[in-house]
């Protein structure tokens, strides 16, 4: 077996236990009451995000690519934490949260022309 192929496999093993490894953490963080539910967000995106750095870089061999490839996983990053960061927002927008939008609409039940009697 030539020494470029035994770099390759050792550099895989290698990557494979520490994904092993970081699965095991993502497993036992599961089981950790956090004070705030973000900080457990926090560490297992943190966890998610360097098992993703190993696959990309190392399976996916991004590690020698050019500066483009960079740039267009960067932008998917950015991207990635915008849509993460969306749901945060919607509470923090005044669109029928008391605008006066929906303050004029009745919410009583009206059974008006919908009588049930009988058994069907």
């Amino acid at each position: 077996m030539s020494e470029d192929i035994k770099k390759h496999i050792s550099i895989y093993r290698n990557v494979f236990i520490a994904l092993l490894t970081l699965t095991i953490c993502t497993v036992g963080a599961s089981y950790l009451n956090f004070s705030y539910a973000s900080i457990g967000l926090f560490i297992g995106l943190l966890i998610a995000c360097v098992k993703g750095y190993l696959v990309a870089s190392e399976f996916m061999h991004l590690n020698n690519e050019k500066r483009f490839i960079y740039g267009v996983l960067t932008l998917t990053v950015v991207f990635f934490f915008v849509l993460l960061l969306m749901p945060l927002l919607w509470d923090k927008n005044s669109v029928a949260h008391g605008n006066g939008a929906y303050e004029n609409v009745s919410h009583e039940h009206s059974d008006e022309g919908h009588h049930h009697e009988g058994g069907h």
